[in-house]
């Protein structure tokens, strides 16, 4: 039975995952040299994850706060570095 139940909750999780749908997302330069992103997603709740960029360091994600479903989650990336993209991370 714990081999059933564990196989149900996983193929739960790949189906709320498949489940979030993600739009309006927008790039912002925040004060003092830092790149400013948002995202609004539907489905459940969720954080913004960012892909940034800094010269010298390479490519790195950070999150923003965690919202419910249909409310917009902002992220920030470091000063002087660049915001390659922000998608929503089901949580």
């Amino acid at each position: 039975m714990t081999g059933v139940a564990g196989t149900s909750t996983a193929n739960a999780s790949e189906s709320s995952a498949t489940a979030l749908s993600c739009s309006n997302r927008q790039y912002f330069p925040g004060s003092d040299g830092h790149a400013g992103g948002s995202i609004r997603c539907t489905g459940s709740a969720f954080v913004a994850k960012a892909t940034c960029f800094k010269r010298g360091y390479g490519n790195y994600t950070h999150y923003g706060n965690r919202v419910e479903s249909g409310g917009t989650s902002t992220v920030w990336c470091d000063r002087d570095a660049t915001m390659e993209r922000v998608d929503g991370l089901s949580s």
